[in-house]
């Protein structure tokens, strides 16, 4: 009894099938990396978050600062400041501890860039009133150094992701105003980045939907967040 075997064209069809099964299959695991990463990403902010929250209520109310305005004050900027927060121990300088945090926490797993902060604080917080009265001259006098300050908690941005080639650990969100190119990674996730909030809350979002001069939009001011 004669078997009967694969012809040429049955073999080439089983192949092309097993070619596109296969194409399809990498297409969905990546995808769910990317999700995976994504939700890691906005995990870590949140911590980042909610640990700048638990630093205000230690330090009579204000926030840490970031390595604009750090120097000046003579405090440690935001990423050494909360170490204590994220269970790395009190900042002692460079060595494994850091670089462990550095690349765990303070790294987003899909920011392909080395030796950069992945998110930078929202300057807005630490500016100066003078600074802030050459942007807005109807708010003289008015900071916002302090979680009491921040009129709507639930709508003003905290942190952002970098990009851009920045080497800060901030965001200068009131040079955008001046017509200064923003310094956020707004498509890491795809066609969105992740945020988070002065009350401890993440979102992922559009740029657009976070500042937008022509909209009225802006949650990085902590005067016009809404």
């Amino acid at each position: 009894m004669s078997q009967r075997g694969f012809t040429l064209v049955e073999l080439l069809v089983v192949t092309a099938i097993v070619g596109v099964l296969m194409a399809l299959l990498v297409g969905a695991v990546g995808a769910a990396l990317r999700e995976a990463d994504s939700c890691t990403c906005m995990n870590q902010m949140r911590q980042i978050a909610i640990a700048t929250i638990q630093y205000a209520r230690d330090n009579d109310d204000a926030l840490p600062r970031s390595t604009h305005s750090a120097m000046a004050y003579r405090a440690k900027p935001w990423g050494y400041a909360l170490c204590p927060y994220l269970a790395g121990g009190n900042y002692t300088g460079p060595g494994p501890a850091w670089d462990a945090m550095f690349n765990g926490i303070y790294r987003c797993p899909q920011d392909a860039r080395r030796n950069k902060w992945s998110y930078g604080k929202n300057v807005w917080f630490e500016l100066t009133a003078g600074e802030i009265l050459e942007i807005d001259g109807s708010n003289a006098g008015i900071t916002y150094p302090s979680l009491s300050s921040i009129r709507r908690p639930s709508a003003t941005i905290l942190y952002g992701e970098l990009g851009s080639g920045s080497m800060a650990d901030h965001i200068m969100a009131h040079f955008w105003y001046l017509g200064g190119s923003p310094e956020v990674d707004s498509k890491r996730h795809g066609t969105v980045s992740n945020y988070v909030f002065a009350d401890g809350h993440g979102e992922a979002r559009e740029f657009a939907s976070t500042f937008d001069l022509k909209a009225h939009i802006d949650l990085w001011f902590p005067k016009r967040a809404r």
